[in-house]
């Protein structure tokens, strides 16, 4: 019985584990990159150093006290630990950032003293990165041509690295299908007198003007073709070769001057760019961006102007310009020389624009920007020109380029906002790209970011005593804030960055889904970006990211990963290049390259599929959690994205017809399909049963087919549903007449995906797919919709639709559904919210009626006791103090259990349940060891053992509490009640000591009942005694039982209140009082 009281009070533990914990609202991931740290004690200086050209990018700063073994000082100097100076960031980012080296002083010269008399110390994290770019604001105008120099060509180009420090230039002349030359210059000086300091050959001859030079490696346009090729200019080695789809190349539709400048390159505060035209946009100007590592095209922009109108056209903070020039001799467009023309890709935006063009020589061949000195590089009629550009303020459609982070905190808030870096996608619409930051050769260019958190709406006026107190949660303590405001604090420990809070506005309470811990990220996160960013091998990175995973992580951790994985991505399609069969080299070897080919993606996949896995499993989800709703949905969308991604491209690099990988959360099939063979439908799962199907016809996959091959990517994801948001879905919800505001949206279901050779995130179908998904849930669900998850490939941000989609079927447990194309696929339902207040006023009647029936019980016992003489005894005064304790405690349960709100009550009510309830299972155990002592005693002791008593039933329990309060006394009082907390095993202070005296109760009734049963007629002669202390021995294992069931019982209430754990409790706790009274 005591084994079963055990392992109830056990299971209550674990089963408030895994209750929901709160979700968070916040801010947007850290970057990427290997974080350096220093410190420097007060008084002292501290140095801030980048290798290169690098410059410092400050990332926190604190210039306080928080640990109090850090710079030893007099104790008393080293008392406080809560010492913070919120402009600590401020002020180091001003003094340091965007340069290559940095020394300040820890002291009062340069910081305001955050807290006098104590010895502080100043931490800093930086990163070093490439020079950050920040947009200008919209161009206003072009200026005359500040530098002038007369070169020996008429058409021709020249530019600056703008990820290099130092006046270097790189001049190509074009001398028509004769251009393989780049010239280097170390000064606009050299530059005049023809000193080229270092002369490149390039290995192919180069089509136009339209070369630029970015960190390092030049990119051109390889000649009669429509490839772009990357050449390293520190190796001297062709690194990179992409074709550009469809553009049209040679001649076809170049730049007025003509110069086969059909394909242009260009380069801005967001990257690379590629400007050219196509067949099917009838010679219009495209725009594409380009991942100047991997080369893979990362957006493209289609525009009405007609390429062959503009002169020349770059790019600048995302916008691109065309420009229209007067050539010699062409009197007829005189006074034509302006920019005309403006593509917004930040708003797929385009406009007529007029902005005069100086153009003193009428021969314009190139036009290049430069976002370091926001100056356009101009080579006309045999002259290098530079023109300085205006800049005026930012399109206010799209709001400020720049801004700093609006959260505003109290004076204890130890970091200040950060700017924090994303990738080169736009994570919301409050954040916009500003300028790329990452300068490895094998990662994909960041692009710094500045999230705005916005302060909510405020009334007018209002009282100023209006604070959310302080409190700790996951955690971390977090101070007293004033509502409408957002504090931030260091991260847990254990992981590291910066969590925050909101204090509401309006309800003047913390925010309900508790703090954002979207930037808490763990250590091996910087150690795997380091691994990526020295070119290790992808699939061992990726095996090394499945180990990581399979562990605890925090919020920060599921964004990470996602995010390593897509940058993994392109490290693994760049290494497979040297992979690649070539046409010198013998079959043998060819075919070993294919195979190995095909093994690094397996592997890769597979792993990826692993760690997508250990992200979507149960205990994971808790970690989803604690991010805001929209970088779930952010998180969530990247995640859809990246593993489709892979999927194709093991497709690409496989031999075989089929691949199939199935983990608990998530099932990925590939297949390589033979058009020309007969085909069958497809589905998908094709190994096992399942409740959730898709189905494509064979008209569907020979309709796609390409070069006889058609690719298909399956994926079922378990778990993820929940974190796409319902926000804005285009949907029906139809009424069945209960109140409107009780109904929410909700996915039902897993999320199922198709695709077919990848050609964008949806493939449209002549004949539809047919799928079929499982309900997650039956009770209070209706109004099923077919929906797919609608997103943007760019943002990654999205919606539920269903457009398109019909339902076919659909019953209590399954939907079926027609989509007339692929995409990833899922069952929303209106879910109707039953009202909670019936409910609860149950369970508070049902609780109170058994506690009152408890009380009564025991007041009369209590009553007995007290009054009665003759029944002074021993045995009667342990009871009388068990009967007395547990009125206490359930008279304490009955009041201040839920008193919640009083933070500084219900910490004192846990604590006193905590002593009551111990001292109630103490007397308990006094009650065995007193019948023993009555049974092996052959005659009553004349002395009475009270005293010893009330030792041992009251210091004992008094000395528990007192040692955990010592321990953590803010572990007292929980969101769900005044008990202890269950999340940090606080509670084992409780259950600990419980299960000791249970046991010691047990071992002490057993060896009574063992020698009453043995030796009766020896330990006692007289009978009628024997047989009132069997009589007590049998009550009292009998409410040991019952105590510990009760209450066990009532463990489970306080965690799940349901009404099967109330009427249990009420049931058990009614019976203990009543059995204390009879026996």
């Amino acid at each position: 019985m005591a084994l079963a009281v055990w392992i109830i009070l056990t299971c209550a533990v674990a089963f408030s584990n895994i209750t929901p914990s709160s979700q968070a609202l916040g801010r947007s991931m850290m970057p990427f990159g290997l974080m350096r740290r220093e410190l420097a004690c007060e008084g002292y200086p501290i140095e801030l150093r980048c290798p290169g050209s690098d410059v410092i990018m400050i990332e926190t700063a604190n210039y306080g006290r928080t640990d109090d073994k850090i710079c030893d000082a007099d104790p008393f100097q080293m008392e406080n630990v809560q010492c913070y100076l919120p402009d600590a960031f401020k002020i180091m980012s001003q003094r340091c950032n965007n340069r290559t080296q940095c020394v300040v002083v820890a002291g009062s010269e340069v910081f305001p003293d955050p807290c006098p008399g104590t010895y502080k110390y100043l931490e800093i994290q930086y990163e070093c990165v490439p020079y950050i770019f920040v947009c200008p604001g919209t161009l206003l105008q072009v200026q005359v041509p500040s530098s002038l120099h007369d070169t020996e060509h008429q058409s021709g180009a020249w530019c600056k690295d703008p990820l290099q420090a130092g006046d270097r230039l790189y001049v190509m002349p074009w001398i028509p299908y004769r251009t393989d030359v780049l010239y280097e210059y170390a000064s606009w000086d050299d530059f005049k007198q023809n000193r080229a300091t270092t002369t490149y050959k390039l290995p192919n001859r180069v089509d136009g003007t339209g070369f630029v030079v970015y960190d390092g490696a030049v990119f051109y346009n390889k000649e009669r073709t429509r490839n772009i090729v990357k050449y390293d200019l520190r190796t001297r080695i062709k690194s990179g070769e992409a074709i550009v789809t469809n553009a049209n190349y040679h001649d076809t539709s170049p730049y007025r001057w003509g110069g086969k400048s059909d394909i242009d390159l260009a380069v801005d505060e967001n990257g690379l760019w590629v400007i050219y035209a196509t067949e099917s946009n009838n010679g219009r100007l495209v725009v594409s961006q380009v991942n100047p590592y991997t080369l893979r095209f990362e957006g493209t922009w289609e525009t009405s102007f007609d390429k062959r109108m503009a002169s020349n056209a770059f790019m600048a903070c995302g916008v691109l310009y065309a420009v229209r020039s007067v050539y010699q001799d062409d009197d007829s467009e005189a006074g034509g020389d302006l920019i005309m023309y403006a593509y917004n890709t930040n708003r797929a935006h385009e406009e007529t624009v007029n902005i005069p063009f100086p153009n003193p020589y009428q021969y314009i061949s190139s036009v290049d920007y430069n976002p370091r000195d926001n100056q356009l590089y101009v080579w006309n009629n045999y002259y290098a020109l530079r023109y300085p550009l205006e800049f005026g303020p930012p399109d206010p459609t799209v709001g400020p380029l720049t801004t700093t982070q609006v959260t505003t905190t109290p004076p204890a808030r130890p970091f200040t906002s950060s700017v924090s870096p994303s990738t080169a996608r736009p994570i919301a619409p409050t954040s916009r790209p500003i300028g790329p930051i990452n300068k490895h050769p094998d990662l994909r260019p960041i692009t710094a970011t500045v999230p705005v958190t916005r302060r909510p709406p405020l009334p007018p006026q209002y009282p100023e005593r209006y604070f959310c107190e302080s409190k700790q949660d996951r955690g971390i303590q977090w101070p007293t804030t004033q509502r409408g405001e957002t504090v931030d604090r260091p991260c847990p420990k254990g992981s590291l960055g910066i969590a925050s809070f909101q204090c509401l506005a309006d309800e003047v309470t913390w925010n309900s889904r508790g703090p954002d811990l979207s930037n808490c990220t763990s250590p091996w996160v910087n150690q795997v970006a380091q691994k990526i960013k020295s070119g290790e091998n992808a699939a061992n990175i990726a095996g090394e990211l499945v180990n990581h995973t399979r562990g605890r992580i925090q919020a920060g951790d599921v964004i990470s990963s996602v995010r390593l994985i897509e940058q993994l991505l392109d490290i693994l399609d760049a290494q497979l290049q040297a992979l690649r069969p070539g046409k010198k080299e013998s079959a043998g070897r060819n075919y070993n390259k294919y195979q190995k080919r095909e093994q690094t993606c397996r592997a890769f996949i597979q792993a990826v599929v692993q760690t997508v896995d250990n992200l979507l499993r149960l205990e994971a989800l808790e970690s989803w959690r604690d991010m805001n709703s929209s970088e779930q949905a952010h998180t969530a969308t990247m995640l859809l994205d990246v593993l489709e991604k892979g999927a194709f491209l093991l497709a690409n690099n496989m031999y075989g017809n089929r691949f199939s990988d199935r983990a608990p959360s998530v099932d990925l099939e590939v297949h390589v399909v033979n058009t020309e063979m007969d085909l069958q439908d497809l589905s998908f799962p094709e190994n096992y049963v399942s409740d959730s199907t898709i189905t494509l016809s064979a008209s569907t996959i020979k309709q796609y087919s390409r070069n006889g091959q058609v690719k298909v990517v399956f994926i079922l994801y378990k778990n993820l549903g929940s974190f796409l948001s319902t926000e804005n879905a285009t949907v029906k919800m139809e009424s069945d007449g209960t109140n409107l505001e009780r109904k929410s949206l909700a996915v039902n279901s897993h999320v199922i995906a198709a695709s077919i050779n990848k050609e964008s995130s949806r493939v449209f179908l002549t004949q539809p797919v047919i799928f079929t998904l499982k309900h997650l849930k039956m009770k209070s669900y209706y109004t099923p919709n077919c929906s797919f998850w609608n997103y943007s490939e760019r943002s990654m941000t999205g919606q539920w639709s269903s457009q398109g989609c019909k339902l076919l079927d659909a019953n209590s447990t399954h939907t079926t559904c027609s989509c007339s194309h692929l995409t990833n696929f899922a069952v929303l339902m209106a879910h109707h919210e039953p009202d909670d207040r019936m409910h609860e006023l149950m369970l508070f009647v049902i609780t109170c009626v058994g506690i009152v029936i408890s009380l009564v019980c025991l007041a009369i016992c209590i009553s007995t006791f007290c009054f009665l003489r003759g029944l002074q005894t021993d045995r009667n005064t342990i009871h009388k103090n068990l009967c007395i304790n547990l009125f206490i405690a359930e008279l304490l349960f009955l009041i201040g259990i839920d008193k919640i709100e009083y933070h500084i009550a219900c910490p004192i009510f846990a604590g006193l349940l905590h002593f009551f309830f111990l001292a109630a299972f103490s007397w308990m155990c006094l009650e065995a060891v007193q019948l023993y002592l009555m049974l092996v005693e052959v005659f009553e002791s004349e002395y009475s053992r009270k005293k010893y008593y009330y030792l041992c039933g009251y210091c004992l329990p008094a000395l528990v509490v007192g040692i955990s309060a010592a321990i953590d006394y803010r572990s007292y009082g929980t969101k769900k009640a005044c008990w202890l907390r269950v999340d940090n095993h606080f509670i084992w202070s409780f259950i600990g000591p419980v299960s000791f005296v249970i046991m010691l109760n047990l071992i002490f009734l057993m060896i009574t009942l063992h020698k009453m049963i043995r030796n009766s007629s020896a330990l006692k002669p007289d009978s009628s005694r024997l047989d009132n202390i069997k009589s007590w021995a049998l009550g009292a294992v009998a409410l040991l039982f019952l105590l510990g069931l009760t209450w066990a019982f009532g463990l489970l209430f306080i965690n799940e209140k349901t009404l099967i754990m109330a009427y249990l409790f009420t049931t058990f706790n009614a019976f203990q009082g009543m059995f204390i009274f009879i026996f």
